[in-house]
C-alpha cells in the first residue's frame, strides 16, 4: 500500500483498487485487482495521476546500455520489461530505439493491452518471485528494467534473486523503488552486493508523478550483474 502521506492521493486517482494490498497480498489477489484495472490503467495512472516515471527510466538505462554494450546495436540488445503492465516503459524503449523487447506479468488482461502497442516480442504472464521461471534461460537477456512495481505486496526483495539470473554477466539491472518503500528492499540489495552478485552503477532521484498528491520523486538503480 501506498505511504500514509500518498493516501489520499491513492484513493483519489486509483479509488479502493490498492487501499487493501499489504505484504501478505497473494498473488492470486493482486493479479484480481490488476486484471479488473487494465482496461482504464492508462488513464488513472497516466492521465490522471500524471505518472511520469518511465522516460527517466528507460533513459538511465539506455545510458547504462550505450556504456556497458559500446559497440553492440540497439536492436541487438535483449531487454526484458518485468512489471511490464500496459507496455508504458516498452513505449519509452521503443523510441530510443530499442526493438528486442520482451514483456512480463502477473496480469493476463495488463498483457493484452501491452500486445495492443505491438511493441513486445514475446510475453510472460507469471508472478515474480525468487523462483526460477522454466521459460526463461540462465543469463538470456542483456538487460532487465521494472518500473513501479516493487512495492508492497507486489513483487518483493527475494524476486531479485531471479532478476539476476535472468541477465547475462555485465548486464544491466534497472528498475525504481519510493522513498517510503525502500526499507523492504535495501537488505537484498545490500546483500548481493556483499556476494559480488551484482555491483551498483548509481542511484539517482528522478520524478516520479507531477501531481501534488502523490510522491513527486521516486529513486532509479542501476545495477551492473557480477556472477551467478
Amino acid at each position: 500500500m501506498a505511504a500514509k502521506s500518498y493516501e489520499a492521493g491513492v484513493r483519489k486517482y486509483y479509488g479502493d483498487r490498492l487501499t487493501n494490498i499489504s505484504g501478505d497480498t497473494t498473488s492470486e489477489e493482486i493479479r484480481h485487482v490488476y486484471d479488473n484495472w487494465a482496461s482504464e490503467y492508462d488513464k488513472n495512472v497516466v492521465d490522471a495521476a500524471r505518472c511520469v516515471c518511465h522516460k527517466p527510466l528507460a533513459e538511465s538505462l539506455d545510458g547504462a546500455l550505450k556504456d556497458n554494450f559500446p559497440e553492440k546495436a540497439k536492436d541487438d540488445l535483449k531487454i526484458i520489461d518485468v512489471g511490464a503492465g500496459t507496455g508504458l516503459i516498452g513505449i519509452e524503449l521503443q523510441k530510443l530505439g530499442y526493438s528486442n523487447l520482451q514483456a512480463l506479468d502477473i496480469s493476463p488482461e495488463m498483457l493484452k493491452e501491452a500486445k495492443k502497442r505491438n511493441i513486445y516480442k514475446r510475453f510472460f504472464c507469471v508472478a515474480l518471485s525468487d523462483q526460477q521461471i522454466p521459460e526463461i534461460q540462465t543469463g538470456e537477456f542483456d538487460a532487465l528494467i521494472c518500473a513501479g512495481s516493487l512495492l508492497a505486496g507486489h513483487i518483493r526483495a527475494a524476486a531479485f534473486e531471479e532478476m539476476v539470473r535472468m541477465v547475462k554477466h555485465g548486464g544491466i539491472i534497472c528498475f525504481n523503488v519510493r522513498d517510503g518503500q525502500l526499507d523492504d528492499y535495501r537488505e537484498k540489495i545490500q546483500e548481493l552486493e556483499r556476494t559480488a552478485r551484482w555491483e551498483v552503477i548509481s542511484k539517482n532521484a528522478v520524478s516520479f508523478f507531477e501531481t501534488e498528491e502523490m510522491p513527486r520523486e521516486t529513486y532509479a538503480f542501476l545495477f551492473r550483474v557480477l556472477g551467478k
